[in-house]
């Protein structure tokens, strides 16, 4: 999840029953930290290490040409740019995520899987694919 969105996300007008919550399969705790810390904001982190969650949603991995493809070289070149300083990873870099809006019940209103890393959802489909869970009876 971009940067962005959990910024936006986090200053939504409904941020008190808005819970952002941020899935990493990662196992060890201070990474999950580490990963907050580089986010900026306080979102809760859920570790799946076994990837249950990454299944139930249907996020696979992908083949090194889809994760390592022109636009991710791109977002990385553009992080660069922007003095972002790019660590030897510890993670699976094939497993690629999913983003999804989720109601306090657990019913699933939006789900989207990306191609690739440097495929996310506009933050503005997000936001109101938010407002439209908001909105729908319990």
């Amino acid at each position: 999840m971009s940067e962005h969105l959990t910024q936006h996300l986090t200053q939504h007008p409904a941020r008190e029953t808005v819970d952002v919550v941020v899935v990493s399969f990662a196992d060890d705790a201070s990474r999950l930290a580490a990963y907050r810390d580089h986010l900026g904001v306080d979102v809760r982190l859920v570790a799946d290490p076994d990837r249950e969650l990454y299944g139930l949603f249907g996020a696979g991995r992908g083949s090194l040409r889809r994760v390592w493809s022109l636009g991710t070289l791109r977002l990385y070149a553009a992080l660069l740019r922007r003095g972002r300083r790019l660590q030897r990873t510890t993670e699976d870099t094939r497993q690629l995520g999913a983003d999804a809006v989720i109601d306090a019940s657990g019913r699933v209103h939006r789900l989207w899987l990306p191609d690739g890393p440097d495929d996310r959802p506009p933050v503005a489909d997000v936001i109101a694919a938010v407002d439209e869970a908001l909105k729908s009876p319990p």
